[in-house]
């Protein structure tokens, strides 16, 4: 009896591992068929976002390209000196000496009351829209204060291929305020008496009032008295 049993077992677990073994292998063909189609389809999903990836970078990178426009101050190396004591409009002329500008750019005007406005206050900013080639534009302020004054410009993003924003200075433009009672002393100069030249002649206006007093003392009229009866006497002794 237990003999027939262990062979009827032995028969049908050789049977049950041919069974295993082909439901192996099927499963095994059922995932490599599945796997192939996901690994073919996330190929195409990913090319397809790095090339999404790809042209945004390429859409920065245009944005950082420099226009090749350049500015430049034509009275640079020439300072303005403007008298007045009233607000005054004050300008300074930019040139575009490259191409055509792809967009707008700003300036700055500096103050300082006396020295380098470089090392001053800045009291306005403003924008300079496109300028194309050759062109020029005029960047203007209304100062109220006399002192010196510049006018700050920055180059377009990426000048010159730089990273950093590039900038450049104008002139110096200093007003200057003098008040009327100096300007009146400056007109009529005072002149020392040492140097006013002497008259040689004089009018009788002028005799008069130079001529000195004559001073008698009692002694000096007896003596007139004694010429006077000498003179009469001769003038007698004539007749």
């Amino acid at each position: 009896m237990i003999k027939i049993r262990y062979t009827r077992r032995k028969k049908f677990k050789k049977k049950n591992w041919i069974m295993v073994l082909t439901a192996q292998i099927i499963v095994i063909s059922y995932l490599f068929t599945l796997s192939t189609g996901i690994i073919t389809s996330g190929t195409e999903a990913y090319f397809y976002d790095n090339s999404q990836v790809i042209s945004n970078i390429q859409a920065g990178s245009w944005e950082n390209v420099w226009d090749k426009s350049s500015f430049k101050f034509l009275n640079g190396n020439t300072d303005q000196v403007i008298e007045s004591c009233d607000q005054k409009e004050i300008s300074v002329t930019i040139t575009n000496m490259g191409s055509n500008m792809e967009g707008p750019s700003r300036y700055e005007v500096y103050y300082i009351s006396k020295g380098n406005p470089k090392d001053g206050e800045k009291v306005a900013e403003g924008v300079i829209q496109p300028i194309t080639a050759n062109q020029s534009g005029v960047l203007k302020f209304t100062a109220s204060d006399s002192g010196a004054y510049k006018f700050r410009a920055f180059q377009r993003p990426f000048h010159a291929n730089k990273p950093e924003r590039q900038d450049l200075w104008s002139e110096t433009i200093t007003i200057t305020c003098q008040s009327k009672s100096d300007n009146n002393s400056e007109q009529t100069p005072i002149v020392p008496a040492q140097d006013i030249p002497a008259n040689t002649e004089t009018t009788p206006t002028e005799a008069a009032k130079n001529e000195q007093p004559v001073e008698y003392s009692p002694s000096d009229s007896n003596v007139i008295k004694e010429e006077v009866e000498s003179i009469i006497i001769q003038n007698a002794k004539g007749d």
